[in-house]
């Protein structure tokens, strides 16, 4: 059974993305993890969160006793350069992110990418696009949801989400692909509903709204957000239309599906193929399609709960498995 090694490069339980979720479900069908946690740790420790998956915070994972094939997980494109640091049998780099306009500083690490990497995952169609043509062994797999996690009703109501107006929500980094312009005039030509705001701040120092319909909740945990999103009335994924954002593949949105709620969003290219969700660009027409939202019947719930379900980690992850084991036993027949 294969170990995988993530090097420093997001916290744990900063916000509950891609890496941690795929190494989690590596670590549930029985792979050793180690997961080297970024952060200020005073007082080293290996902090083991199940029998195969252990957060070395303050500890190098090769002080840990594990088997090999050692596997070397790369978010982060810099990384390529410390690989001789892990020695790794496999060197996989999971692209999730354009190397352009806030990620640009990670395009002069791609020919190195290329030439090192076993194994390249993709989280969408346009970063796929790009890999595919330049290396051997390169697979589409886009973001999902922790189905169980999202979809169950919660049993109490966060104190600190506002009363008395519906409330239209966002869940995910404060950042600056965010469209806060078009948010602005949305926000404005309704009084009437409440927006609310979860998650860190990513290149942004304050929040940028001030408006006293707007709610800005902070970052919660992975535990708790289940709790909000399914008091949303409707998810926000209100991103700018960039050489960026061609490549997102929105979290939010299977999660948002998961919890239940309609989704209205801007026309991401990764979403244009996705049921039952409302794309607007225009801020106007955004408005209205939210005031069509709220009034409307909701007839198509249990078919976005079903496109959840269907995108869940545990697929994305066993699909993921079969190509690396694949590799694993090629790379040790060659040997």
């Amino acid at each position: 059974m294969p170990t995988f090694i993530y090097p420093p490069s997001i916290p744990w339980n900063w916000m509950f993305q891609r890496p941690q979720q795929l190494l989690g479900q590596f670590s549930a069908s029985g792979h050793t993890v180690l997961y080297e946690d970024l952060g200020n740790f005073p007082h080293p420790r290996i902090r083991s969160l199940s029998s195969s998956l252990h957060l070395c915070q303050g500890i190098s994972a090769l002080e840990v006793s594990h088997p090999r094939p050692r596997i070397l997980w790369l978010t982060v494109p810099s990384h390529i350069n410390v690989i001789s640091n892990y020695n790794p049998d496999l060197i996989i780099y999971d692209a999730v992110d354009e190397p352009k306009e806030e990620f640009a500083s990670w395009a002069p690490y791609y020919p190195a990418i290329l030439e090192k990497a076993d194994l390249i995952f993709c989280s969408s169609q346009s970063i796929y696009n790009y890999f595919y043509p330049r290396h051997p062994h390169v697979y589409l797999v886009p973001n999902g949801v922790d189905y169980v996690h999202f979809s169950p009703s919660p049993t109490s109501r966060p104190k600190d989400l506002p009363i008395g107006k519906p409330i239209i929500g966002y869940s995910g980094a404060i950042a600056p692909w965010v469209d806060w312009e078009l948010l602005k005039t949305v926000i404005q030509q309704n009084h009437d509903l409440n927006f609310v705001f979860i998650g860190a701040f990513f290149q942004k120092y304050k929040f940028p709204l001030n408006f006293k319909n707007v709610y800005y909740l902070g970052l919660k945990s992975y535990y708790e957000l289940p709790t909000y999103l399914h008091y949303f009335d409707v998810g926000l994924v209100p991103f700018l239309l960039t050489e960026m954002t061609k490549g997102c593949n929105p979290i939010k949105l299977y999660e948002y599906y998961a919890a239940g709620i309609q989704v209205l969003a801007t026309p991401l290219l990764e979403l244009l193929t996705v049921p039952k969700i409302n794309l607007e660009s225009d801020p106007h027409l955004f408005s209205l399609r939210l005031r069509h939202l709220l009034t409307e019947k909701d007839s198509s719930k249990a078919e976005r709960m079903s496109f959840a379900q269907a995108n869940d980690w545990a697929e994305r992850s066993g699909r993921m498995l079969q190509q690396i084991l694949i590799m694993t036993s090629q790379n040790q027949e060659s040997v």
